[in-house]
């Protein structure tokens, strides 16, 4: 029987039974006990039950562990007429900690709290109106940190005559008082009567999610209401000042003021403002939940920062719109990027991997329901500097898929920017990046940068996706591809790598000397740190140098250069990018000599 229903039980089952009398008159006594019960992913311990018959009466007991928690129930039920029957239930003290680690993948830390139920019955079982039943909780308190939450007196709930009463009941704790109390008729066309006032302070959301920032108050004022025939409820939710986030949401909501206009058929968002990522935003529309749930809502915001993807600070304006179902529904409308920024621990690497083609598999949810049709582009020409990274141009994307798997189509157009790769500095002269799958977010370079190493002038191109990346080469003064590609990867030649006749010693304080600027790099931000400590280094003058550049703002790079070996010796130049043509550099020499030189881009 339990499996032709899937009922996801297990154990084992000991019973002894011992009768005589009569079938219209039987005397029975019988015991069943089980040790272990698995019920639904929950272990029931040591239950045993006994049940006794005499007199067309049955009398029972029941004793259980089930999580942790004594259960005792007792009852009395005539075997004859309207089947007249007595029972109740009682609980001991149960720890709500064993409670949600029943139920839940975690417990937070410092969590306590506990409950403790009692429930009685009595009545004919043949004519449910005249039942009667009575549920009473007298403990409830739980509290995390400096967070507590509980009853003052006892909640008690009672039903009679076909009604379902709620007494009057409170709740209360760190900055929240709330007072509940109605009736639900069970039989009848007569309505509910439902009512909830107070205020809830969100801060003891974590007691529950300690993962979850909140703040804030809601004030609330709902009662249930009888329209149409119908019943439903009405009221306000009114929040004041709400703060949400997640660690793992790449935004949250800070500052949330408004109202929340309750009806019978659906709620009304009202004069609702707030602060996203240090910006305004502003939420309208309502959503429906009668017949079937349905969304109408917009959304506004101004100068909202956002983190995302990893590396990456944008400052954005929207202006979308979510409608639909729980089943279908649309996230549309446009985004504006004002400005782009690298965080201060920007990785390339790190960056290009989030973009990664493959696949993850997820259990489906409310996401997967969530398409997106949402046009993103910059206003003018993006300007994002690092240490490291600077890049300009301008973004004409969109984004579609679901909320559960957004895909990324359109096109970025760089104009310039520069990379310290290896101590080297590249210059880009055109980038062209195309998001051209509709099925995956697949980004498609085309790059051109150029460097100068020695005194080969070298320009490289990449095309193509970035995990199938191709690169071709050109020199001046003309080199092979060989030559080439030793150049950026070493600094040296093919034949001056075979030349180099450097010492185990050498070799060990170079590749020291790479950790030490590599580690020196990233704690103060320097765009590139050289250090060749043995001769035979990358420069002319083979000697032991320290070589510093720096981009101070998104115009200037300061480019400082020494000889350990001979003080005195220092070269200083900084450039000045005057437009996106025309540049400006100024240099110091070892001699005390200075010269000025002027740049002119053109591009053919």
């Amino acid at each position: 029987m339990l499996q032709a229903k899937n009922v996801p039980v297990s154990g084992i089952v000991n019973a002894s039974v011992n009768g005589e009398g009569t079938i219209d008159d039987p005397q029975l006594v019988a015991t069943v006990q089980l040790p272990e019960l698995q019920a639904r992913g929950q272990t029931i311990y040591e239950m045993k039950a006994e049940a006794h018959v005499a007199h067309h009466k049955l009398d029972w007991d029941i004793d259980s562990q089930v999580s942790h928690v004594s259960v005792h129930g007792h009852g009395q039920v005539a075997l004859t007429g309207d089947y007249s029957a007595e029972a109740s239930i009682d609980t001991g003290t149960v720890p709500l900690d064993a409670v949600l680690a029943a139920y839940s993948p975690s417990v937070p830390a410092g969590f306590q709290g506990q409950t403790e139920l009692h429930a009685s019955l009595k009545g004919p079982l043949k004519d449910t109106s005249r039942l009667e039943a009575h549920l009473e909780i007298p403990v409830l308190i739980a509290s995390y940190q400096s967070l507590q939450i509980g009853i003052p007196k006892p909640i008690r709930a009672d039903y009679q005559n076909s009604v379902v009463t709620l007494q009057p009941s409170d709740i209360e704790g760190t900055g929240t008082s709330l007072h509940f109390q109605g009736q639900i008729p069970v039989k009848g066309q007569a309505p509910p009567t439902l009512t909830a006032q107070g205020s809830v302070d969100l801060r003891i959301v974590r007691i529950v999610a300690p993962d979850v920032s909140s703040g804030g108050t809601v004030a609330l004022d709902v009662r249930s209401a009888f329209s149409g025939g119908k019943p439903g409820i009405e009221g306000k939710l009114q929040f004041k000042n709400v703060a949400m986030t997640t660690a793992d949401a790449p935004i949250g909501i800070a500052k949330l003021n408004g109202t929340m206009n309750i009806s019978n058929e659906r709620v009304q968002l009202s004069e609702m403002t707030g602060q996203m990522g240090g910006g305004e935003v502003t939420l309208g529309g309502s959503i429906t939940y009668r017949p079937s749930l349905a969304f109408n809502v917009a959304v506004q915001s101004k100068s909202v920062r956002l983190l995302y993807p990893d590396g990456l600070r944008t400052l954005l304006d929207a202006n979308l719109a979510f409608t639909g179902t729980a089943a279908a529904s649309t996230l549309n409308g446009h985004v504006f990027i004002d400005s782009l920024s690298f965080t201060p621990d920007f990785d390339l690497a790190h960056f290009s991997d989030q973009f990664s083609t493959g696949a993850t598999v997820s259990q489906p949810g409310f996401a997967d329901n969530v398409h997106l049709a949402i046009a993103v582009q910059s206003r003018e020409n993006l300007n994002a500097t690092s240490s490291q990274v600077s890049i300009e141009g301008q973004a004409a994307l969109r984004i579609g898929g679901t909320a559960a798997n957004p895909v990324i189509t359109g096109r970025t157009t760089l104009n310039s920017g520069e990379l310290f790769y290896r101590n080297v500095r590249y210059e880009l002269e055109r980038g062209v990046i195309t998001f051209d799958d509709p099925n995956q977010t697949h980004p498609v370079l085309n790059l051109s940068v150029n460097t100068t190493i020695e005194q080969y002038n070298l320009t490289l191109t990449l095309r193509g996706p970035l995990d199938k990346l191709t690169t071709s080469y050109v020199s001046d003064p003309p080199l092979a591809t060989a030559d080439v590609i030793n150049l950026v990867a070493r600094g040296k030649t093919t034949q001056e790598s075979a030349a180099s006749s450097q010492s185990t010693d050498s070799m060990i304080a170079s590749q020291a000397a790479s950790q030490l600027s590599s580690g020196v790099q990233k704690l103060a931000g320097i765009s590139s740190l050289q250090i060749d400590p043995t001769p035979g280094g990358n420069s002319q003058n083979p000697s032991a140098r320290i070589a510093i550049q720096q981009r101070v703002t998104k115009n200037l790079l300061f480019t400082f250069s020494t000889d350990v070996s001979e003080p005195g010796s220092e070269m200083v130049q900084g450039e000045y990018q005057l437009n996106k043509r025309w540049s400006v550099s100024v240099e110091r020499d070892q001699l005390g000599g200075v010269s000025v030189d002027g740049k002119y881009h053109k591009r053919f």
